[in-house]
């Protein structure tokens, strides 16, 4: 199995309602994706809560089969589309991918 952890900066919001209103259209963006794209055995969002300086404020957690299996994630039609909304405003991505 491999897991494929990404963390995502984005540029600072001017209000707490366009953050909000950002973070729920990420939120439906990832909803049920793991049932849309096969190659995803587990999926798991999460938005930060402390707000540190080192902190990044949006990371993706997935599970697929084996590296063979990654491009079929990245590159599924409902991966693309989550991610495009992801990266209107990020501005820093840090990602990693392990077997375990």
């Amino acid at each position: 199995m491999i897991k494929h952890i990404a963390l995502f900066k984005f540029d600072k919001f001017k209000t707490s309602q366009e953050k909000e209103d950002y973070y729920n259209r990420i939120k439906e963006a990832f909803d049920g994706l793991d049932t849309r794209v096969p190659a995803i055995k587990f999926l798991q969002i999460g938005f930060d809560k402390l707000e540190a300086e080192s902190s990044y404020d949006f990371v993706v957690n997935v599970v697929i089969e084996n590296l063979e299996s990654l491009p079929d994630y990245m590159n599924h039609p409902e991966h693309v589309k989550a991610a495009i909304v992801v990266r209107e405003r990020m501005v820093d991505k840090k990602a990693i991918d392990y077997e375990f």
